[in-house]
């Protein structure tokens, strides 16, 4: 009889294993879930993350698009790193004095430099050659506005021995107790030139043909006349021996 239980249970353990653990796959689905858990929050935290930095985004825009709030505008220094601004200075009368160091004016002129300056009986002004290549403004005027800030470029139409371009601009004096005819004559030589000769109402005026570092081809110059503008009839620029200058090359 022992033998016969031996058998029956040498039967049961070979040939019929006992049954699966039932609690297995409860604890595999336990598991499955919290990955599937921990999944979905790191992607909503990743979703999050990137929410806030579109939201940033579009505020910062929406600020910059309202009015009186001011977007910062590059410096004259970051303008000329830009515009990758070499040059090589020109031989005295030399001027490397920046203009326009505040904005907006810094913006839409730089680099710019100053060529000249005087005063005139109700108010100060400069002059200032600017980037475009032999371009001139009026600047640092007073309240009254003289001259009216006036431009001029001088870069084209050069016929063949013509020495200078200049532009005309009569100063507007209010109040003045008698008629003053006072004229900005302002423009650009040849790099030979080391002086400027205008003759206006039958006076003679010298100025100095200088150089800046926005052009190697051109000198600038600028000066006020006691003349009205019909009266300036020559404008002749000297080289450094007193002769008359070339054209620009």
């Amino acid at each position: 009889m022992t033998d016969d239980l031996g058998a029956k249970l040498a039967l049961l353990t070979d040939d019929r294993p006992e049954p699966a653990d039932p609690a297995a796959p409860i604890r595999l689905r336990i598991k499955s879930r919290q990955l599937r858990r921990r999944t979905a929050a790191a992607v909503c935290a990743a979703v999050a993350a990137i929410a806030v930095v579109v939201a940033g985004t579009v505020i910062g825009s929406i600020k910059s698009a309202e009015p009186g709030v001011a977007t910062p505008s590059p410096s004259p220094s970051q303008r000329t790193q830009n515009l990758d601004f070499r040059y090589t200075p020109l031989p005295q009368p030399w001027s490397d004095e920046p203009a326009f160091t505040t904005q907006p004016d810094a913006l839409k002129y730089a680099p710019a430099f100053y060529v000249t300056d005087g005063s005139i009986p109700n108010e100060h002004w400069a002059v200032a050659s600017y980037y475009s290549d032999g371009c001139l403004v009026i600047t640092d005027e007073g309240p009254a506005k003289s001259f009216g800030g006036a431009k001029g470029c001088f870069y084209e139409n050069w016929q063949p021995d013509q020495r200078s371009q200049y532009k005309t601009v009569p100063a507007v004096i209010p109040n003045a107790g008698s008629p003053m005819h006072l004229t900005m004559v302002m423009g650009a030589v040849s790099a030979e030139a080391r002086k400027v000769r205008v003759t206006a109402g039958g006076k003679t005026y010298d100025t100095d043909a200088i150089g800046t570092p926005n052009s190697s081809r051109f000198r600038f110059f600028a000066v006020v006349v006691s003349a009205a503008e019909s009266q300036v009839t020559a404008v002749t620029p000297l080289d450094a021996a007193g002769k008359i200058a070339p054209s620009p090359s």
